[in-house]
């Protein structure tokens, strides 16, 4: 294809079918107008000191070209004078998790239901809301908690949830759980999903021994009168603790203080250090004796969190942990958690 012929095609393709246009397996972020606004994304960590610019190609048709693997997912907003514009060219916006919106793209395009599915069926198990009081460990007087029982009569494994709320309703975690029990791939299992505190998310989350108390004094006992789960004091294993970024980070710091209690651990993209300051949990892997868990860790090529998540991996393999640890391609979102949870889940409760 001739250079020549490129503003054409491109100018075609993105009033036919929108954001990003994809000519001979190149990518383009395009802007029709005089004067473009600048792009934060995934891909420059959402810098809005120093945003991507689109490239002039003609008239008033302006570019901005991406090289990327198959596979990706990517996230972005474009933003003039720092507020956030909408993207008239792409329809597609998810939650950023923080009261705004972000435009999506896979590509290849046809991966979109990857990350996005379609209807799903109505839930088979019970779905459980509560509000326990937190004993003046957690902000507020009560926190809300959602359990799910799956539709057996057995005793089955719990598995517990930070960000609750969001793994409930972005990733639609009951939901998958239960497409992969009737796949044959993973057994029943329970579910506590923890709402978290908002504003004071950080502190709750920062390697909390109150919030710590809240599980073992508020949740658990809630849990053994809503659900039939098994007690890892009569099978361990039974008991798992999971969540993403800061999430992540308290999920694994929960198995590490309360392994009587917890033996595995899903942290999706971990937030193991403030900058460059490595948190508590750094220490006790390091100094305790190596415990019997089992962990999935994974993280987006595309977080600033890539490098600490690699090198806790490095940390958990010379400690002799039995983990497993995924990189994606994608960044520090929801969607692209979704979209490995069904390999984690197959990992920790794998028939």
């Amino acid at each position: 294809m001739e250079n020549s012929n490129l503003p054409d095609l491109i100018r075609s393709h993105l009033l036919e079918s929108g954001n990003p246009v994809i000519v001979n397996d190149k990518i383009y972020l395009c802007w029709l107008g005089d004067h473009p606004p600048s792009i934060i994304s995934d891909l420059n960590h959402w810098d809005d000191e120093h945003p991507l610019q689109f490239d002039h190609l003609e008239e008033d048709l302006w570019i901005y070209p991406l090289e990327l693997p198959a596979g990706s997912y990517i996230e972005y907003a474009l933003i003039r004078h720092k507020r956030r514009i909408h993207d008239p060219y792409n329809p597609h916006r998810t939650p950023n998790g923080m009261g705004r919106f972000n435009h999506f793209f896979t590509f290849p395009a046809a991966d979109l239901e990857l990350f996005f599915p379609k209807d799903l069926p109505p839930l088979q198990g019970q779905l459980t809301s509560l509000r326990l009081p937190t004993y003046q460990l957690l902000a507020g007087k009560k926190r809300s908690v959602h359990f799910y029982q799956p539709p057996v009569k057995q005793a089955v494994p719990l598995m517990i949830l930070w960000d609750g709320k969001e793994y409930l309703e972005r990733t639609m975690l009951p939901h998958l759980v239960e497409e992969l029990v009737e796949q044959g791939k993973i057994e029943p299992i329970a579910l506590a999903l923890i709402e978290n505190g908002g504003r004071y998310r950080t502190m709750e989350y920062l390697c909390s021994e109150a919030t710590l108390g809240f599980v073992q004094f508020a949740v658990i006992p809630a849990a053994l009168q809503h659900l039939k789960f098994i007690l890892p004091q009569e099978k361990p294993g039974s008991l798992a603790i999971g969540g993403a970024s800061l999430g992540g980070l308290m999920a694994l710091y929960t198995a590490l203080r309360m392994p009587e209690w917890f033996s595995k651990v899903l942290s999706q993209s971990g937030a193991f250090a403030i900058r460059d300051q490595k948190l508590v949990v750094w220490s006790l892997i390091e100094h305790q004796q190596t415990l019997p868990l089992k962990l999935w860790l994974d993280c987006g090529i595309y977080e600033p969190l890539i490098e600490t998540n690699r090198q806790m991996a490095a940390l958990l393999e010379q400690k002799g942990y039995t983990f497993t640890y995924k990189e994606s391609l994608s960044g520090h979102n929801y969607p692209a958690w979704r979209r490995l949870l069904p390999d984690a889940l197959i990992s920790l409760f794998g028939r």
